[in-house]
């Protein structure tokens, strides 16, 4: 009798530079990957050094290829693991650069620049289609699906790579106070009002953020008993999704800490500045208690 013949499972490369919350917004495809070839597959991603924190969070991932300056750094490790296929889920001079380079079969995300341009024209209605979707669109001819939309947190995302910290012996509110961008900062009557409405809810408010953070948040947590400050230092991107994981809630901007909420399943009011969730923006399948706080 002859023998079936099974061919190999693919071998893929995942471009995405950035953003830290865009890396992160990778792990549901990652997990669909797994789920559809198993361990058979090759799986890796490039990225930028400033993001590996992000990238070093996701599970499925075989090797992580962080860029410097320039892709010319990476270019012969990447062509040593002779890729099938490129998935190019940025869209970048970069990205497209990289894969002229290494000569392989490229499949890219739409970006959606025209539907979000009209959007924020007013000739638009209509909500562009979220990040994590249109990556999904992506993998449709290899039969990779995305999860049933009833799916939210870990049951749509699969788990990040969080540390295994013991749950707080208290209920909690994590406010995540800023972004790399500085539209997305939250202001101090926000994080006010959110540290109030924790404390009236008889939960304690954990500040979180970057060192540049430090000294407002350290303001706060003096200001306010049951606040306390976990902003720069030596705390980390994993260290604060562990802090998200065990929070009651999270108050954030749109930035890489609402969609670690996300993925852990935790309820976030995700508080809009410069950007839109309509813009394909908002996090992928939420906990159902999620809410978002647009300015008026």
């Amino acid at each position: 009798m002859a023998h079936e013949h099974t061919a190999p499972a693919p071998r893929f490369l995942i471009a995405r530079f950035s953003a830290l919350g865009d890396i992160v917004a990778l792990q549901p495809v990652l997990t669909a990957l797994r789920t559809r070839y198993g361990a058979e597959a090759v799986v890796d991603l490039v990225c930028l050094e400033r993001c590996r924190p992000a990238a070093e969070l996701l599970r499925g991932l075989d090797e992580l290829h962080v860029v410097q300056r320039g892709t010319g750094e990476v270019l012969p490790a990447l062509r040593a693991r002779e890729f099938d296929y490129v998935l190019d889920f940025h869209g970048t001079v970069r990205s497209r650069s990289l894969a002229r380079s290494l000569d392989v079969l490229t499949l890219k995300v739409d970006k959606q620049a025209w539907a979000r341009w009209t959007l924020i024209r007013g000739w638009r209605s209509h909500p562009v289609r979220g990040f994590v979707d249109r990556c999904f669109d992506v993998l449709r001819p290899f039969g990779v699906v995305p999860p049933p939309p009833e799916a939210r947190g870990e049951e749509a995302w699969g788990a990040l790579r969080v540390p295994d910290l013991r749950a707080a012996a208290s209920r909690t509110v994590v406010i995540s106070l800023a972004s790399s961008h500085p539209g997305k900062h939250l202001s101090d009557a926000v994080i006010e009002a959110a540290v109030q409405a924790a404390i009236q809810h008889g939960c304690e408010a954990i500040l979180a953020g970057g060192e540049a953070e430090r000294s407002r948040a350290e303001q706060f947590a003096r200001a306010h008993a049951h606040v306390t400050s976990i902003a720069g230092g030596s705390t980390n991107l994993a260290d604060t999704a562990a802090a998200l994981r065990f929070a009651d809630a999270v108050v954030t901007g749109d930035t890489v800490t609402m969609h670690m909420a996300a993925a852990t399943g935790t309820p976030v009011a995700a508080v809009w500045g410069c950007t839109r969730p309509t813009l394909g923006l908002a996090a992928f399948r939420p906990h159902a208690a999620s809410v978002n706080i647009l300015p008026e």
